[in-house]
């Protein structure tokens, strides 16, 4: 059986494309030269941006999705597959994934691990369901004194 594809929040993609966008217009613009009204130049160098914005914002959507197993959480980033196997994972920062766009966990090995959160929220319930493992908070800064919240 293949694992369904669960794509994260394309809102979340928006949020960090947009200020990019933004500045880059800007700098843009400037690079052809002040002058008001724009001229052709003006408005070639923004659509071609713009067309290239959309083009990454789209190739950044498709390529990165997770897939849920029996075991793990298989993230697929760009061309690197990262495994999260739900064994490993020792602490759920609920209060921080509720609130945010992103999920924050803890490994066995002390590393810190944000994922975008999906719009349906089917990785962070999968997490909360499977994860055997997990410790309390002061048992986490008992391990990992280093880790801050």
């Amino acid at each position: 059986m293949k694992n369904k594809k669960i794509y994260t929040s394309f809102k979340g993609l928006l949020l960090i494309y947009l200020p990019i966008y933004l500045l880059m217009s800007i700098i843009f613009y400037l690079i052809v030269g002040i002058k008001f009204p724009p001229t052709l130049n003006h408005y070639l160098v923004i659509i071609g941006w713009s067309v290239v914005t959309a083009i990454y914002l789209v190739f950044g959507y498709k390529n990165s999705y997770y897939e849920l197993t029996k075991h793990e959480i298989v993230h697929h980033k760009g061309g690197n597959i990262l495994y999260y196997k739900f064994d490993d994972i020792i602490y759920i920062d609920e209060v921080y994934s509720s609130k945010k766009l992103s999920m924050r966990f803890v490994t066995r090995i002390g590393d810190e691990r944000y994922l975008a959160h999906d719009p349906k929220k089917l990785v962070y319930e999968a997490m909360l369901e499977r994860c055997t493992n997990l410790v309390d908070k002061d048992e986490l800064h008992r391990r990992f004194p280093k880790i801050k919240f």
